[in-house]
């Protein structure tokens, strides 16, 4: 008797395959940028800022979340000189470097094969582009940049 066999969609492949991530893609001034879903800590509405003094000046001050400080980063300042406007806020999830950044909104949550992934190497240039993003990949038709959390952090204390 022939074995019953279960038809898989490419889709069900991509899926279940260990060659790919989760990432949150997200809008900062009408552009597309990601992090890794596992880096996630939440989204919140956009609160109080309490300035800190000798910061650059895309790194606006601290929000405070359940009595834990996180540097807030304005992605609109760091890229193009320009505040972002001051919609909600994304936390990272990290013990370490609590920060979070200003963005716009939520715009999904994808699974990106790792081969699709353009990887971007640093460049020697402070200011650069580079210092803070380190891969970008197509979604829905649109380029996404992943941002680097470490980069930017060296970023802030080169300067």
């Amino acid at each position: 008797m022939p074995e019953k066999t279960e038809a898989v969609s490419p889709q069900d492949e991509i899926i279940e395959s260990n060659d790919t991530e989760k990432y949150l893609i997200f809008s900062i001034m009408d552009k597309l940028y990601s992090i890794q879903s596992r880096q996630i800590g939440e989204i919140t509405l956009f609160e109080t800022v309490y300035p800190l003094p000798l910061m650059p000046s895309y790194v606006l001050g601290v929000v405070n979340r359940y009595s834990v400080p996180y540097a807030l980063f304005d992605i609109g300042l760091l890229f193009y000189n320009t505040p972002s406007p001051r919609k909600k806020v994304l936390i990272v999830k990290d013990e370490i470097d609590r920060i979070a950044f200003l963005i716009d909104d939520v715009s999904g949550i994808a699974d990106i094969r790792n081969d699709t992934i353009l990887y971007m190497e640093k460049n020697s240039e402070a200011g650069d582009l580079t210092d803070a993003v380190s891969a970008s990949f197509t979604w829905k038709e649109s380029d996404v940049l992943v941002l680097d959390i470490s980069r930017i952090l060296s970023r802030v204390t080169g300067e």
